[in-house]
């Protein structure tokens, strides 16, 4: 019997053993790899990720070589790879709600309304301080620069669904207030659809679409100042996030960048898209209204729906919200 328990012994220590070599020859390559990409430095290209002229060696898989070189921090246009995301955020929850804010702005309910009723986890970035916990490199690009560098940072961690909102509980733009809202979200159809807009009334937005690139100057005169700057830098904007030329004549989603998607359409794109999307969000020349009002009109497509998606408002209340008393 005791001859029993020694060979028994002996096996998990040696079992324990070699799980140890494998973990260690894991961390050596890890930071084999981190040092690498340390020493090459200015690993990313002002190039777009779909673009035929990007350069790299022979033989390598050019999306594979941009996604290598992609990492959590973008200071001076310059991507380290980290071993980790900054929030520690592993898929311990199967939801997790993005909060953009600014330094001033309060989000102590989102801990309190959300985390304990209705098991969302959170990740809040603070765009305007550095030494906060999670943060953006640059104040620049509103909740959309917030927005991306969560999905850059969690790329290979993303939770099951992720809920991407304000830092304001309560605004004139929501349906009823963010923490109900998230609370009754329909995560089925979030998973089927892959993306849904906490927004269920249409203006402003939908009625009609948004943004009309094409809308000729006379038309231009009578509508929103900020609409109209947004049409004019729309076309462009999409040519350079999109590498096409095939502009949408119309592009329509009940306001305001607010809305939850699921892990899997979030992965349609491969990581070096969200790269450069944020690249082209530090980089441009147009004012944070104008760029951020681009984004908003532009998230939906960016997860796999058409320019103008716009369903009807009881359509809506019933797929995102399972609320089947509205009749119109």
């Amino acid at each position: 019997m005791r001859a029993l328990s020694r060979i028994l012994i002996g096996g998990l220590i040696l079992a324990t053993l070699v799980w140890l070599r494998g973990q260690f020859v894991k961390l050596h390559q890890s930071i084999l790899e981190i040092d690498r990409l340390s020493q090459d430095g200015g690993l990313w290209s002002h190039t777009h990720p779909d673009s035929t002229n990007a350069s790299t060696s022979a033989g390598e898989d050019p999306l594979r070589a941009v996604m290598n070189a992609i990492s959590n921090s973008f200071i001076n246009g310059t991507i380290e790879k980290l071993a980790t995301p900054k929030s520690g955020l592993r898929d311990t929850r199967s939801k997790v709600v993005v909060v953009a804010k600014t330094a001033k702005e309060k989000t102590q309910w989102a801990c309190a309304k959300l985390t304990f009723r209705s098991s969302w986890n959170h990740a809040i970035y603070v765009t305007d301080d550095r030494n906060a916990p999670l943060h953006t490199a640059r104040n620049k690009g509103r909740e959309a620069n917030a927005y991306l560098t969560y999905i850059i940072e969690h790329y290979d961690h993303l939770p099951e669904t992720v809920a991407f909102i304000h830092s304001h509980l309560s605004s004139w733009h929501n349906d009823q207030n963010a923490a109900k809202a998230l609370q009754l979200l329909n995560i089925d159809f979030v998973q089927k659809n892959g993306y849904a807009n906490f927004r269920c009334h249409t203006t402003p937005g939908c009625n009609p679409a948004e943004i009309q690139p094409f809308r000729n100057k006379k038309e231009q005169t009578r509508i929103d100042k900020h609409e109209a700057a947004t049409e004019r830098a729309y076309a462009k904007a999409w040519t350079e996030l999109f590498n096409s030329t095939v502009v949408p004549e119309q592009i329509g989603v009940a306001c305001c960048a607010q809305f939850a998607v699921s892990r899997n359409q979030i992965l349609q794109r491969p990581l070096a898209h969200y790269v450069w999307f944020h690249s082209w969000l530090m980089e441009t020349s147009l004012d944070d209204a104008t760029s951020g009002r681009i984004m908003e009109y532009t998230w939906h497509i960016i997860f796999g729906q058409d320019p103008v998606y716009c369903p009807r408002v009881y359509q809506c209340f019933r797929n995102v919200y399972d609320i089947w008393d509205i009749l119109s």
